[in-house]
């Protein structure tokens, strides 16, 4: 098994770097199964979210910001090398649980590693022009920032091992269909104040990373909008 993973597709989420980093100090030999890129370079260095495009919006884009340039990099290197699994690292400054993001639920490879995962919240997300559309190969992590402990990083590593070594014990999961964007127009500043991530409200729908995150300010949406539970098993 081999497994590519992302880190910084956004530049200042730290999930993947320091994933790694922990790797190399504690299960340096599970990096034989592991390469590892970053996801955008520029926008790490500048310990930005982005430069001139949301990377993660980017792979269905045309043109020539150097975020969709990237995208066409990271699909290319994607086709070439052929990773059995794609996980790209997330975090979020939003108040949730951590979760696991796929488009569906189509692919073995896909289902195998969720059953390897320890996270239990799978959020299914619609098109967006992420990564997690390229492929039925590729899944997210999105974590809230602090929830980046060394306990969550071995956690996490324990994963990888998991789906290297076959082992697949987690296999009940709470599951979210994303449904659509909550507008910034559709809902008011004190109705945005009583949504809690994960939880169906009042308005029908359960809100999903919204809170003090990246969208308030850099997009027309507060999150998304997700279906009430499903508990099912992959």
């Amino acid at each position: 098994m081999k497994i590519l993973l992302i880190a910084a597709t956004h530049g200042n989420e730290l999930l993947g770097i320091k994933l790694y980093e922990r790797l190399l100090k504690k299960r340096s030999p599970l990096l034989e199964k592991i390469d590892f890129v970053i996801g955008n370079p520029k926008a790490y260095a500048k310990k930005l979210r982005y430069t001139d495009k949301d990377l993660n919006r980017s792979y269905e884009a045309s043109g020539t910001e150097y975020e969709v340039l990237r995208a066409r990099e990271i699909k290319e290197y994607i086709r070439i090398t052929s990773p059995d699994i794609v996980l790209d690292m997330h975090t979020t400054n939003c108040v949730q649980p951590n979760c696991l993001i796929v488009h569906n639920l189509d692919g073995d490879i896909k289902k195998k590693f969720l059953r390897a995962s320890h996270i239990d919240t799978v959020l299914q997300v619609q098109a967006m022009g992420d990564i997690v559309g390229v492929g039925d190969n590729v899944i997210g992590y999105e974590v809230p920032n602090n929830a980046v402990t060394p306990m969550l990083l071995d956690a996490i590593a324990q994963d990888l091992q998991n789906f290297v070594s076959h082992r697949e014990s987690h296999p009940d999961k709470k599951f979210y269909r994303m449904l659509g964007k909550i507008y910034k127009q559709d809902v008011s500043q004190q109705r945005a104040k009583s949504f809690v991530n994960f939880q169906k409200h009042d308005l029908g729908f359960v809100p999903i990373m919204t809170g003090n995150n990246s969208y308030k300010k850099q997009t027309d949406y507060l999150g998304f909008k997700a279906s009430e539970t499903e508990e099912i098993k992959v």
